[in-house]
């Protein structure tokens, strides 16, 4: 431990680099919970799902969706998030679950979602490619 500054003075750029993780790391997780917006798993995702009548929502590109996607959902790009969208608006009160291809955009559309006023906005942890990596069922147009 007492030779830990001299590694640091040494290693400056290591160090610089470990803080800019670490910072990330945690903006990123404090910007997740700060969202509303929780994560499920592919086995929750079922769960809301069969009991409680969850919509699945894909956010990726429409030919993306068209090429395969889960069961029911219904495709809306991020930038067609809005209070005009009626296949949204009509599913208000119904539990949204939001996923993309590996679960990278689909935490900001989720936040999207919270600010318009959905109360019960999950997103699928690992997008489409957990649900796939769990053998569940997916349809393609």
């Amino acid at each position: 431990m007492e030779r830990l500054p001299e590694f640091i003075a040494n290693n400056w750029y290591l160090f610089v680099a470990l803080v800019a993780v670490l910072v990330w790391m945690f903006a990123s997780e404090f910007s997740r919970v700060v969202s509303g917006v929780k994560p499920v798993d592919a086995s929750q995702a079922t769960r809301l799902y069969n009991k409680e009548d969850a919509l699945f929502l894909d956010v990726r590109a429409e030919n993306d969706f068209g090429k395969g996607h889960i069961p029911g959902a219904i495709n809306i790009t991020p930038g067609n998030l809005d209070k005009k969208n009626k296949r949204l608006e009509r599913n208000k009160q119904k539990p949204v679950i939001v996923y993309c291809q590996n679960g990278m955009s689909s935490g900001k559309a989720g936040k999207q979602l919270r600010n318009l006023g959905f109360e019960q906005v999950y997103q699928l942890k690992g997008g489409i490619a957990s649900w796939e990596a769990a053998s569940l069922p997916i349809e393609s147009k």
